[in-house]
């Protein structure tokens, strides 16, 4: 083989180090090698002719040029060495300038020995390479940028001028990016909406431009000319087909939340544009996920949606999404009894208390009512269905699964021991909260569906569990859990000591039932205080026994605190020993101290007896309410598992028992419980009971599932602390001698103060006002995200940047104090489209600050902030912020706190004095340390570094000049596009210099500020040029790739997967059939990481096999 050796003197770069002639003339020793010399610049049109004359008149077969980095001239030499009429392939770099030129510059010996060892092992390396050609691969003249700002629009124009079709990409609902924000830029002071709309409407118009807002990349495949794009359209609940931009929705909307596009200085509705010219000109709806209040309910009611209709006062609304799209027939029920987890959850207890979800609901049963004496809904029941259905139990589990599996078609019947349905709805609530005709009127609804009653009718002896089992198709038990527990005491069987239970019911049913005039309550939950309030009621003398504290009472704390109200007297931390009978007749109870020790399994402290404590009360009657358990004997020999506490034990999702098609949900299964988790259970039950006859899966696609903990938080910032208002109530002396309903309930203005007070964790309500008013019938809340595909041959990403987070400088106030703000904050208060109209205003007190001092560099060049870049632009927007500040407010005083001024664009250096000399902007040189509020001012604590003192500035405001970062979602997106971020997130070049438009993956571009912090002027120029790539690409119909790629040596692979693994190109997939490595040449870049990994020597990088890297680590290794 006839090898020339080329050595650069690169100036003085390597020259000035190396003696190169002499490593020339050494290099002529070196095996094959037949030509050697040295030239001042080989990458010069001179030393480019020199190399390839000498290939010609030398017959050269290979040759090694000695200069710098390969991927500088690398391809500058192979192109010589094609027009010289070599194999490009037969062309390597030796790096003698990086490698030892530079880290050897005071030893000049070493230098020259070691270069021509680094030459003589790339040589060895050319002997053995292969001549190669370039693969030829069609392209899809279509191109996909990623990204709306005005790089991307800057992009997309350029090719679809040029003639090309092009997919642009923006994740927010309108293009514009960060330039359409801004008040004026600099240094012309053009107005960014002015300049830059015109081109937004050129891109939603433009016939060559599909655009895609609101979407983001999930998935990109294949390469350069041909890759495979998938995009998720996210869901805006708005066709945009159809939306015409009247903004009809907006108005009528009553969710409020803050506005992200004003820079969170203002609040806009659910749904909306972000601005009036937005492109496209149409509305989105916001939707955070499911709110807390939502999630927590067992029936998973739309809380905030009510909320919010009740809020606009759309009371019929309101109760329309209780009953009709919630499906909940217990409106008013409810309203009264429910133990409402949702205000356990509510986020607004965060800053001052729960919103009074549960008397909402009240008040909309009790308005429908009141205006159209009728539960005022109407359900579409399902084509009829042939299969029998049979509920056990007409409690509320019981009455929302015949409900449910109602309206589905299905026939069901009901049967229950009691006269009348509604279990301890009917038997264990007093009436004074909830009222007979409001429990009969939710029943008799349930009935009007076609659901079927058998009452007075108990199983197990009127008919047998075995024979409903026989006759029904399925069957749910939700026959409550009524059997009373004994607290295991002496004297507990004599006359006067009486169940909870069996009281309440006797008195609910009208049934007479003997008390004496001293009563006694034992026991601490709702029952407790149900048969205290009711004993009160009788006209008796009433006290409750509890062995805890008032702080571990489980009863509802309303009902407690209305007890006492009413004179009820409270025994804590005591606890019956025994009851005292005479004749078998009760005369006293002893009762005994406790005291608290640590927490039981409930997680409450457990009562611990104190000695000595003992004393006895007189009493005529003790009602004991210590729980309950289910009663299951009716159950008969039917073998169905049950739990350890005696309860049907039933899976935690699906509700079903042992036996397939029983179910079983409420207390019967879960024990002593509350109203809504057996309505919760019913819910699902009847779900599962339809998956079930449908032969489905019971677990897939559920729209019911238990409770579970929603993360989302209310928008705690806009909140003002408004007091919970308290339901009204009658008057002690007006209620505690008879059963009237004790609350009386909000009126319309109270309830619509309340509901304001909600802080719409979920985003929009869902409480579909927009739908009504909606003309186009745009709107559609059950559309769902959508994947599309498309295909492209090259990609440009423009993903911009942010601004790091004010609240990363806790120094500053930031996060903390109101009046400091961040830059593009101050943009939107000095831009006419802004939430002041144009009038910079604090936003603490919206008044007009008479002093405002802007800080550069908070966050930038600052490694405790791990940014060490400077972000370029800040020293240049805060000029210019300070400035039209000036101009609005001409006697206020600005400052410019500034570690250096870098004004390094045509006219920003005249632009910044102009600031100074003309605006009367003082200057500060020095960096600010802290920032607080003293006296509805802001201080700053610095330095002037220029006279050498410490500042305390006491201003009305304070602007960041925070730091650029990347978007967020930038590295993920990189991951996808298989491309590099460098150490901070900004998309990396090959060649910062020479190559600075292109990724590490051919095909995909970078535009704009997505590299590093860019100006408009320069990242508008980035922008074309990487529109420029996109074009040069297009103008072939076929691209040649670098054939540098792995191969794989199926005989020795053993399908291990590490390359695969390990490949930053997804350039490799196994082989399941034939379990051995698949190199996609399309994709595979060269990297040679997989031939680094692989531990079987399998695979390969064509010209650099093991035996070439083995040989060549032999020579450099040696001695020099």
């Amino acid at each position: 083989m006839r090898i020339g050796v080329f050595i650069c003197h690169c100036g003085l770069n390597i020259a000035g180090t190396i003696d190169v002639k002499k490593v020339a003339e050494e290099a002529k020793k070196i095996k094959d090698v037949v030509f050697s010399t040295n030239y001042i610049y080989m990458c010069s049109e001179p030393g480019q002719q020199l190399f390839i004359d000498t290939i010609r008149d030398y017959n050269l077969d290979g040759a090694v040029v000695a200069n710098c980095s390969p991927t500088l001239h690398e391809r500058t030499f192979r192109n010589a060495a094609i027009r010289a009429g070599i194999n490009p392939y037969k062309v390597e770099i030796a790096n003698i300038r990086e490698q030892i030129s530079w880290p050897h510059m005071d030893e000049p010996e070493i230098a020259t020995r070691k270069a021509l060892r680094v030459i003589e092992t790339v040589v060895e390396k050319l002997r053995r390479n292969i001549s190669l050609r370039l693969n030829k691969v069609p392209i899809t003249k279509r191109a996909l940028v990623i990204g709306g700002g005005i790089a991307g629009i800057q992009s997309a124009l350029d090719i679809a001028d040029g003639g090309y079709e092009v997919v642009l990409v923006e994740k927010e609902p309108t293009i514009g990016g960060k330039m359409i924000l801004l008040s004026e830029t600099f240094p012309t002071l053009d107005c960014p909406q002015c300049i830059e709309t015109p081109k937004m409407t050129d891109v939603g118009q433009h016939p060559n431009i599909k655009l895609y807002t609101y979407s983001e990349i999930e998935n990109i495949s294949g390469y350069i000319g041909n890759f495979d794009v998938k995009i998720k359209r996210k869901t805006a609940y708005v066709d945009y087909s159809k939306c015409k931009g009247c903004a009809d929705c907006a108005e009528v909307c009553p969710v409020l939340i803050p506005d992200s596009y004003n820079g969170f200085l203002s609040l806009r509705k659910a749904i909306y544009r972000p601005f009036a010219q937005a492109v496209p000109n149409v509305f989105t709806i916001e939707k955070k996920g499911t709110p807390p209040c939502k999630a927590t309910c067992p029936a998973h009611l739309n809380v905030q949606g009510y909320v919010a209709a009740t809020r606009a006062g759309r009371f019929d609304q309101g109760i329309k999404i209780i009953r009709e799209e919630s499906r909940f027939p217990f409106a008013g029920i409810a309203g009264r009894i429910c133990t409402h987890p949702c205000e356990r959850e509510c986020d607004r207890k965060n800053v001052d208390d729960s919103v009074s979800i549960k008397y909402i609901k009240r008040f909309l049963a009790d308005w429908e009512w009141k205006t159209k004496n009728k539960i005022d809904a109407s359900f579409e029941i399902k084509e009829e269905r042939k299969e029998k259905i049979t509920i056990i139990g007409a409690g509320p589990s019981g009455l929302t699964a015949a409900f449910d599996l109602r309206l589905e078609g299905f026939q069901v019947e009901v049967i229950d021991k009691l006269p009348e349905p509604g279990g301890l709805l009917l038997t264990g609530i007093p009436s004074y909260r909830l009222p007979k005709d409001v429990l009969k009127r939710e029943i008799d609804f349930i009935k009007s569906t076609g659901v079927k009653f058998r009452m007075n009718t108990e199983v197990g002896k009127d008919i047998s569990f075995k024979e409903i089992l026989e006759n029904s198709d399925a069957v749910f038990i939700g026959a409550g859990a009524h059997k009373e527990m004994k607290m295991g005491i002496e004297g507990e069987e004599i006359e006067g000591v009486i169940g909870a239970l069996h009281f309440l019911k006797k008195v609910n049913l009208g049934e007479d039932i003997e008390l004496g005039e001293n009563v006694f309550v034992v026991g601490g939950g709702n029952s407790a205080i149900d048969a205290a309030r009711t004993t009160l009621r009788l006209g008796k003398k009433v006290k409750i026994v509890y062995r805890r504290s008032i702080e571990e009472m489980p009863a509802i704390k309303d009902e407690v605190e209305a007890a006492i109200e009413e004179g009820i007297e409270i025994l804590f931390l005591t606890n019956p020993v025994r009851f005292i009978g005479e004749n078998n007749k009760l005369k006293g109870m002893e009762l005994i101290k406790m005291r608290l020790g640590e927490p039981d399994s409930s997680g409450r402290r457990r009562p611990i007896p104190v000695e000595g404590s003992n004393y006895i009360v007189d009493c005529d009657n003790v009602i004991l309410a210590i729980g309950e358990k289910p009663e299951l004997s009716f159950l008969g020999d039917v073998d169905i598992k049950k739990t350890e506490w005696g309860s049907i034990l039933t899976d935690e999702i699906t509700l079903q028992t042992s036996i397939p098609k029983v179910f079983a949900g409420g207390d019967v299964s879960r024990g002593p419980a509350t109203f809504i988790d057996a309505v919760g259970d019913g819910r699902r039950a009847a779900e599962s009971i339809k998956k079930f006859l449908n032969k489905e899966d019971l677990y897939e696609n559920r729209e019911f599932l238990p409770p579970f903990k929603s993360d989302l938080k209310g928008y705690r910032e806009i909140a003002e602390k408004i007091d919970r208002k308290k339901i009204p109530s009658l008057p002690v002396n007006e209620r505690i001698n008879n059963f009237k309903e004790v609350e009386t309930g909000f009126n319309e203005e109270q309830i619509i103060e309340e509901a304001k007070r909600c802080i719409n964790c979920g985003g929009c309500s869902e409480c579909k006002l927009c739908i009504e008013k909606c003309e186009p019938k745009a709107i559609d809340h059950n559309r769902k995200d959508e994947i599309v595909e498309e295909k492209v041959g090259a990609i440009i990403v423009a993903t911009g940047f942010e601004l790091l987070p004010i609240k990363e400088l806790p120094e500053y106030g930031g996060g903390k104090i109101k009046d400091v703000i961040d830059g593009l904050q101050f943009e939107r208060l000095l831009c006419a489209s802004g939430p002041t109209a144009g009038v910079p205003k604090r936003p603490s007190d919206g008044k007009i600050p008479e002093s405002v001092a802007f800080i550069s560099c908070a966050g930038s060049r600052d490694p405790a902030h791990n940014l060490a870049y400077c972000s370029r632009v800040c020293c240049m927007y805060l000029a210019k912020q300070a400035m039209l500040y000036k101009h609005q407010v001409h006697n206020g005083k600005a400052y410019i706190f500034y570690i250096d001024i870098r004004s390094n664009g045509k006219g920003y250096e005249e632009f910044v004095q102009r600031a100074k000399e003309e605006e009367e902007v003082l200057y500060i040189r020095g960096k600010v340390s802290k920032i607080y509020e003293k006296n509805g001012k802001v201080v700053i604590l610095g330095v002037d570094t220029l006279l050498g003192e410490r500042i305390q500035l006491e201003v009305d405001m304070v602007v960041l000049g925070t730091a650029m970062i990347p978007s967020s979602g930038a590295r993920e997106l990189a991951k996808k596009l298989r491309i590099q971020t460098d150490e901070y997130g900004w998309l990396k070049e090959v060649h910062l210099k020479l190559r600075p438009l292109e990724t590490s993956t051919s095909g995909i571009f970078i535009a704009g500020v997505s590299q590093y912090p860019k100006d408009i002027t320069d990242t508008v120029s980035h922008a074309s040029g990487a529109a420029s790539k996109v074009l040069s690409l297009f103008s072939k119909d076929e691209y040649l790739r670098e054939p540098i790629i792995a191969s794989v040596d199926t005989d020795v692979c053993s399908g291990c997967g590490i390359c695969e693994s390990i490949c930053p190109y997804s350039a490799i997939t196994i082989d399941k059939r034939k379990k051995v490595s698949v190199v996609n040449e399309a994709i595979c870049e060269g990297c040679g990481a997989c031939s680094a990994g692989c531990p079987s020597g399998a695979i390969t990088l064509k010209n650099l096999t093991k035996s070439q890297v083995f040989d060549m680590v032999h020579i450099i290794t040696g001695d020099y």
